[in-house]
Formats: structure tokens, C-alpha cells, sequence
């Protein structure tokens, strides 16, 4: 089947980093995936330093608990975000990833990994400890997916 023929696509990877900005991608994700699987990725950093310390400070130096911690905050902005652009999500699948690679490695490693037929993202995120989808990050997944990416505005 060659989705780019008007036939649909079957497996969406949207990815987001759960910001106001990423819902654009979130939204058309929904529209061109209606009928065939959408799932939502979101990576986070894996614990760095500024997030070892603050466990060390807290007398919690246990490193698979402040990755849980940062897991579970991924989860949690994952579905505000999905719940900011849809009445239902329930039908979007939902993966978090942890990871101390650049974004777009995990966007298009899932993307294969998943079986995906198209990749939708944000021109921009928010950045910073969440791994945000800012352009560069957009450029890359571009450059090397093996899909087509579509990118919102």
C-alpha cells in the first residue's frame, strides 16, 4: 500500500515533548491517522546531573528511582497533552522513552521499530530537560527517517 496515493496511513508516530507548542502536531496527527493507529511518543532525558544531585540531596541517591520519577512525570505530561487536543484519546497509543540521546535518534528508531508509515512533529518545543522537538530536532528526524515526516506549524 503507498499511503502517499490517498490511500491513508496505517501506524502515525506523533511525537511531542507535552507542550502547548507540540499540540499542532498532536492535532493533525489525529486528523491524517483517524482509521489507522496513532501512537504519541514523548522522550524525556534520562537523569543528568542537576537530577542526581537533587536525589543525592534528598537522601535518594537510587538512580532506577529517580528514573521511575522521570518516567512517570513523561506519562503525565504526555496525557495532559493528548487531553489538551482531544475529547477521547483513549484510541492513541502512548510510549514514553527515556533516553540521553538526541530526540530525533528515538523519533526515528520508534518510528521503525513501531512500523510506521509517517511521523508528525512540531517545529518547535519546549527544550530544556525535556528533550524538545526544537527545528533542529525536526531537520534531523527529516534527514533521516525513511518515512515521511510531516511537521507542524
Amino acid at each position: 500500500m503507498d499511503s502517499a496515493m490517498g490511500e491513508g496511513f496505517n501506524h502515525v508516530l506523533v511525537a511531542t515533548d507535552g507542550s502547548r507548542l507540540a499540540d499542532a502536531a498532536l492535532e493533525l496527527a489525529q486528523r491524517v491517522g483517524s482509521g489507522g493507529r496513532v501512537t504519541a511518543l514523548l522522550v524525556m532525558h534520562d537523569y543528568g546531573l542537576p537530577e542526581y544531585l537533587r536525589a543525592a540531596i534528598g537522601h535518594r541517591p537510587d538512580a532506577r528511582e529517580l528514573r521511575e520519577e522521570i518516567a512517570a512525570e513523561g506519562r503525565r505530561l504526555l496525557d495532559e497533552a493528548i487531553a489538551r487536543t482531544t475529547s477521547d484519546g483513549d484510541w492513541i497509543e502512548r510510549c514514553v522513552v527515556l533516553s540521553d540521546r538526541a530526540p530525533h535518534h528515538e523519533i526515528v528508531t520508534a518510528a521503525q521499530r513501531e512500523g510506521c508509515d509517517l511521523i508528525v512533529m512540531a517545529t518547535h518545543g519546549k527544550g530544556g530537560r525535556i528533550a524538545g522537538l526544537a527545528g533542529s530536532q525536526a531537520r534531523a528526524v527529516v534527514a533521516q527517517a525513511t518515512v515521511p515526516v510531516l511537521v507542524a506549524r
